[in-house]
């Protein structure tokens, strides 16, 4: 339950976040008649991946034996990619609140903030039931649970950002979401290999291989900039 809350905060907090940030731009542009169409588009993000991720997590919970064994080694797999996928694009983004608004400016027709908002959900939406599908041995109830409480926490935390005098800064939330999301990631790909190949020594061998490598990469950066301070403070 613990670890579906955490993944469930993770993707709660970027899609409402997201969804705050094309809300403040599309007021700060001069179009607040907008609003409702990023309300429309969210809403039907969030029912369709519930639908999505009810009717897949049925038909996977249908499975027995080998082949639930098998699904969940493959679906762990899958989760810990997404995992590494969000690592890398973390790394890349400089100013995510920057992309997301430049996005809006792009797309600043109902249409396209429409879409832009129900894509924006339905993505993190789906991303979490696929996170959600590794635990289909768990109890139904317990899964659930750890993805509602998850998403309430990530819904309040992103209105508190957006209503408070805190300084937003996403860089520095997803980066420390990023370290809990590598240890997961790391525990789900060993486990995943643990069930397609079997033994101690392959699922200790892809805890450091995930974890490892992904640590540096969401962190190389602040490596760096402490090693140039160093420097700095030794020229000075």
């Amino acid at each position: 339950m613990l670890a579906n809350f955490w993944l469930s905060f993770r993707e709660g907090l970027e899609a409402a976040l997201v969804i705050g940030i094309i809300l403040a731009q599309i007021v700060k542009m001069g179009k607040p008649d907008l609003k409702k169409m990023v309300y429309i588009g969210a809403f039907a993000g969030m029912l369709f991946s519930l639908i999505g991720g009810y009717i897949t997590f049925n038909e996977a919970k249908e499975l027995e034996g080998a082949a639930e064994e098998v699904f969940e080694g493959v679906m762990m797999l899958i989760a810990a990619g997404l995992i590494a996928f969000f690592i890398l694009w973390l790394h890349k983004s400089s100013n995510i609140s920057l992309s997301v608004q430049s996005q809006v400016t792009k797309r600043s027709t109902a249409a396209g903030i429409l879409i832009l908002s129900f894509l924006s959900v339905f993505r993190e939406g789906m991303e979490l039931a696929v996170f959600n599908m590794t635990q289909i041995s768990h109890h139904a109830s317990a899964v659930a649970g750890g993805s509602v409480l998850g998403i309430a926490a990530a819904v309040l935390v992103a209105y508190l950002l957006f209503k408070t005098t805190l300084k937003l800064n996403l860089q520095f939330v997803f980066k420390a979401l990023g370290i809990i999301l590598i240890i997961l990631g790391g525990e789900m790909f060993a486990e995943g290999l643990e069930k397609l190949v079997g033994g101690e020594a392959v699922e200790m061998t892809g805890l450091i291989v995930f974890i490892v490598p992904s640590l540096f990469i969401l962190l190389k950066s602040d490596i760096q900039r402490i090693f140039q301070r160093k420097q700095d403070g030794k020229a000075a």
